[in-house]
């Protein structure tokens, strides 16, 4: 019987100047087989401000399927939902 190791990745950053240098490691990293994440490429998220209060926007790459299933036919919209949720207890 063969046990693996289990794979762990190692991160390093590498500090640069010259953009050389980054075309340079990319193109070792073809060769060795290791990846290049770019800060600065890196999805910003587009905040704006609603009177005052930051809102960020949500990730388009979440699945809302579940939800859907949860709502659907049960005549619930957001005035309904916020009546009922947002009671204060008096």
């Amino acid at each position: 019987m063969v046990i693996e190791k289990e794979k762990v990745m190692h991160e390093v950053v590498i500090k640069y100047k010259n953009q050389k240098t980054l075309k340079a490691l990319t193109a070792l990293g073809e060769y060795l087989g290791f990846s290049i994440a770019d800060s600065e490429k890196e999805e910003k998220k587009e905040i704006y401000h609603i009177n005052g209060i930051p809102v960020e926007s949500g990730d388009p790459k979440i699945d809302m399927q579940d939800l859907t299933t949860i709502f659907t036919g049960e005549d619930i919209d957001a005035k309904t939902l916020r009546e009922s949720a947002w009671q204060r207890k008096k």
